[in-house]
C-alpha cells in the first residue's frame, strides 16, 4: 500500500488502458473503511491492513465498483466488513456480489463522528460520494464523478435536491477514483477552487430548475 496521508492509504492501483484505478483503505478510531473502485487490495494490502487493524466497512460509490471476483465476500469473511450502498443500487449489486450489505437512502449515511455517505447521483442514479473529516481536515471521494481539468471543476451529477447540501460542504482534499495517467492523482483544494466548487454545483441546479420552469410554461400554453 502507498501512504499518502498519516492515516490513508491507496491501495491496490490497478493500471487499465485509460489510466489508474485507486481503492482507498481509512484508518479511524471509529473502524478502519476501505473505499473500493473496480478494484480491490493485494494479497500483501490484506496482510498489511491487517496489522492496521482490520476493515470494519466496505463502502462503493456505485454498482459499477462492486467487485466481482469473490473479494467483497473474502474481505467480509475475514475481517466481518459489510459492503454499504445506496439502496439505489441495490440490485445491479446483487447480480455482481453476495457480500452481505447494508443500504441508506436519500438521507445519507453518518458512520461514527468523522465519516458520512452523500447521496450524489451522478451516472447512475443511486451514486454517493464519502467525506471523511481527518486532523481537521475534509477528504472527499468521488469514484468518477468529480475532475479538475485547467483549474476549473468538471462535475457530472443528476439534478436532486441533495446536490444543494453537497455544494455547502467543506472540502480539502478530493481523491477521484479513476485518473488518467498523466492527471493528479488527487487534488488538494486551495481557496479559489473551495468558492468555486459550490458555485459550481448552484449553477447546476439553478440552471436545472429553469429548464424545468421554462417546460412547464409551454407545457401549460400548450394545453
Amino acid at each position: 500500500m502507498e501512504k499518502l496521508f498519516h492515516n490513508l492509504y491507496r491501495t491496490g492501483t490497478t493500471p487499465n488502458r485509460r489510466g489508474l484505478i485507486t481503492p482507498y483503505f481509512l484508518v479511524r478510531k471509529e473502524g478502519n473503511i476501505l473505499i473500493g473502485h473496480q478494484t480491490g487490495p493485494t494479497d500483501a494490502d490484506i496482510r498489511e491492513i491487517k496489522k492496521l487493524g482490520g476493515i470494519d466497512a466496505q463502502f462503493i460509490c456505485h454498482n459499477h465498483d462492486t467487485l466481482r471476483n469473490g473479494l467483497h465476500e473474502a474481505l467480509h469473511a475475514k475481517f466481518g466488513c459489510e459492503l454499504h450502498v445506496h439502496e439505489g443500487e441495490r440490485k445491479a449489486v446483487r447480480k455482481k456480489t453476495k457480500c452481505p450489505t447494508e443500504l441508506f437512502g436519500d438521507e445519507g449515511l453518518q458512520v461514527g463522528s468523522d465519516f458520512e455517505a452523500l447521496y450524489f447521483p451522478a451516472c447512475t442514479e443511486g451514486h454517493s460520494v464519502y467525506r471523511w473529516r481527518s486532523r481537521g481536515k475534509y477528504f472527499m471521494f468521488t469514484s468518477h464523478s468529480m475532475y479538475i481539468r485547467d483549474n476549473k471543476w468538471n462535475i457530472a451529477c443528476r439534478l436532486r435536491p441533495q446536490v444543494a447540501k453537497v455544494a455547502k460542504l467543506q472540502v480539502d482534499y478530493m481523491f477521484p477514483g479513476y485518473t488518467g495517467l498523466e492527471d493528479e492523482t488527487f487534488y488538494r483544494l486551495n481557496d479559489q477552487l473551495k468558492k468555486s466548487f459550490g458555485r459550481t454545483l448552484r449553477a447546476k441546479l439553478k440552471s436545472a430548475a429553469r429548464a424545468t420552469s421554462t417546460r412547464q410554461v409551454e407545457e401549460d400554453n400548450y394545453v
